[in-house]
């Protein structure tokens, strides 16, 4: 407990990232990335996978992103804030931010990286490992509670999102970009500008789109390292067009991935509670 920290980083666009980091010897580390409106510390169960972790002696970096909490004020380096949180984040510049932690590892001679995300986070990942600048140094990836945002979207109205997408960005157009949108769009609190950048019909904003029988997982077929996928049989979040059996849905991300690993977790929830210890397991099994 000695060593572990809290560390700071600055991105290449001037935003100052908080994090804790649990240093060991050797050349592995997990970095973790949290989800909507989280931190690197508030889920209980990265608070037990950080101590299973620092008793098998492996290096542990839970972080900020600019999504973190609801709204937040970031100290720049020339003495000013910028104001982001999860209802201004845009997925598209998240790179920036799992970028800076990497180098932070990467120049403490971290090679072995293996990078986790949580629920929206593990869209960031995704992004990253597809186009981030040193994405060949992940070697793992761990895809916890994946969110199937689209099909949540789809529980909330019957406005076919393309008619939505047309509005929002109109709004954007008109320098309206940074409002609030209406309950016309979704039942969260989120800036139109950032709705657009989830609900963006490319192959990065489909990822988790399993209500669709037609879709073929275009980017997940491009992830090419060894990927584990942890999620609680009463997870909310995660297969919303059938809720009642997630095993689909897992099929479907373990068909896509071309080297993954499944684990449905009994009786668990998005937060997986109460079976954090059991994550902490799989993830360790999975190292």
């Amino acid at each position: 407990m000695m060593n572990n920290q809290l560390v700071q980083v600055a991105t290449s666009d001037g935003l100052f990232l908080q994090g804790y980091f649990a240093p060991k010897e050797g050349k592995k580390a997990l970095l973790h990335i949290h989800g909507f409106e989280g931190n690197f510390y508030e889920n209980k169960f990265v608070q037990v996978l950080a101590s299973s972790l620092e008793e098998k002696g492996i290096t542990f970096l839970s972080v900020n992103t600019r999504g973190c909490e609801k709204i937040k004020d970031f100290n720049t380096p020339d003495g000013k804030t910028k104001t982001i949180g999860a209802r201004y984040e845009l997925l598209e510049d998240t790179h920036m931010d799992i970028g800076a932690w990497v180098r932070f590892l990467l120049e403490k001679g971290y090679t072995d990286i293996i990078l986790s995300g949580h629920s929206l986070g593990t869209y960031k990942v995704v992004r990253y490992l597809l186009t981030g600048r040193n994405k060949d140094s992940i070697k793992k990836l761990i895809l916890l509670s994946p969110f199937d945002k689209k099909g949540a979207l789809l529980t909330y109205t019957q406005t076919p999102i393309e008619e939505l997408l047309t509005k929002a960005q109109k709004m954007v157009d008109a320098g309206k970009g940074d409002e609030m949108i209406t309950e016309e769009f979704d039942n969260i609190v989120v800036s139109y500008k950032t709705w657009i950048s989830w609900y963006s019909q490319d192959e990065l904003g489909r990822l988790y789109e399993f209500m669709n029988k037609d879709y073929d997982f275009p980017a997940l077929k491009k992830i090419n390292v060894p990927t584990k996928i942890i999620v609680g049989s009463k997870d909310e979040f995660f297969h919303l067009s059938n809720p009642e059996h997630p095993e689909e849905a897992m099929e479907i991300l373990l068909k896509s991935i071309p080297v993954s690993e499944g684990k449905l977790i009994e009786g668990s929830v998005h937060s997986f509670a109460p079976h954090e210890d059991i994550l902490a397991k799989e993830v360790l099994a999975f190292l």
